[in-house]
């Protein structure tokens, strides 16, 4: 009879300390800190051609230009006759996007001056395009 009771406690112990294991997995987990995947890389901005003329095509070439998430991303555009900093310009939407090359028709109020590529808010390096 002693012995049954023994491991009746025994038992109880285990079952205790299951329990208690169990419950502090579940808190532990409910408090760890939730992933976000953030895109840290900024499109790079390789080669212009020149000399470009309104109405004919730049073709830009660079890396990380992703998708353009097939023209529907209103952060994701070309910047043409900004100043060095990327202020001003006209902002652009490619004819054709690739990760790496990009094609733009030059519009008519287009202006001599840097050209910037943006990617989902992010802009790239500049460089200078003489557009005629």
């Amino acid at each position: 009879m002693l012995k049954q009771i023994s491991n009746k406690q025994n038992l109880f112990k285990k079952l205790s300390i299951s329990v208690v294991l169990l419950i502090s997995i579940v808190l532990l987990g409910a408090c760890a800190p939730s992933q976000t995947i953030e895109n840290n890389i900024v499109p790079t901005l390789f080669s212009v051609t020149r000399p470009a003329n309104t109405g004919q095509t730049l073709h830009l070439q660079g890396r990380y230009f992703g998708d353009g998430q097939n023209f529907q991303s209103k952060n994701s555009y070309v910047i043409l006759g900004a100043d060095v900093n990327g202020k001003g310009g006209i902002e652009v939407i490619p004819t054709a996007w690739s990760t790496t090359k990009l094609n733009v028709t030059i519009p008519e109020n287009a202006g001599s001056g840097f050209v910037f590529v943006v990617v989902d808010g992010a802009r790239s390096n500049g460089l200078p395009a003489n557009i005629q």
